[in-house]
């Protein structure tokens, strides 16, 4: 992973009555083997079972195995060079959480299939982390192998505010993240993080057209907005 971009702006240079900042990362990956390799070491870690006490422990070891399972066995150890819609995914909201966590500070949680409880394709938020602010990022990954996926996953997480899938989450998300995370959740605290695949030889320029979008208008009322684009040059 290389990081080609990181730019702050306030809010309020694209809307006045906003407060908050947007983050915008541009990351570069080159070598998609060593990128299995680390998120196969990062999904079969199951260190964050261990401060749980006995019951969580155990309800979230039997709910993640299977997908760590799924993830493991039928996406990890069969990616080809031209990537599967499914793994480029699963790439996105991972290389999202190491972005998040290298370059922001945040707290990264477990990917969200390990820790609700269908096994893969649950309808909701992908990824999460906590920034410093103690401040819950809800964060939806999407990928395409033909088209920059800024605009879908804008769209995807103003549909999941829409349907109320940040709330729904507050009940798992809280044996993860600090009391004062859930509280300023609780208050419509929240942050969101779109992050997508760029197939466009300028990132640069999809993260300026990521800005742009009409789909950016309705999240300026959060504390902060994360872009994160992604290129794969393998």
């Amino acid at each position: 992973m290389e990081l080609i971009q990181l730019d702050v702006m306030d809010m309020s240079e694209l809307s006045q009555a906003s407060e908050g900042k947007i983050y915008s990362l541009a990351i570069c990956i080159s070598n998609i083997e060593e990128r299995v390799k680390e998120m196969y070491n990062t999904v079969t870690d199951t260190s964050w079972l261990k401060p749980l006490d006995i019951v969580d422990e155990l309800t979230y070891s039997a709910r993640s195995q299977p997908t760590i399972d799924k993830v493991v066995n039928e996406i990890l150890n069969n990616v080809q060079s031209e990537l599967s819609e499914e793994f480029g995914e699963y790439m996105i909201s991972d290389t999202a959480l190491s972005t998040l966590h290298e370059y922001l500070k945040h707290f990264r949680l477990p990917l969200a299939e390990l820790i609700k409880e269908k096994i893969s394709g649950n309808p909701g938020f992908d990824f999460h982390s906590e920034a410093t602010e103690a401040v819950i990022t809800f964060g939806e990954a999407k990928y395409s192998g033909v088209g920059n996926a800024h605009g879908r996953a804008l769209k995807q997480i103003n549909e999941f505010i829409l349907a109320k899938k940040d709330t729904q989450e507050l009940s798992d998300l809280r044996n993860f993240v600090s009391e004062t995370a859930i509280q300023n959740a609780t208050k419509g605290i929240r942050s969101y993080c779109a992050a997508f695949s760029v197939v466009s030889d300028e990132p640069l320029k999809i993260m300026q057209n990521a800005l742009n979008s009409v789909h950016l208008n309705d999240l300026l009322q959060f504390e902060a907005i994360y872009l994160i684009g992604v290129k794969v040059n393998a």
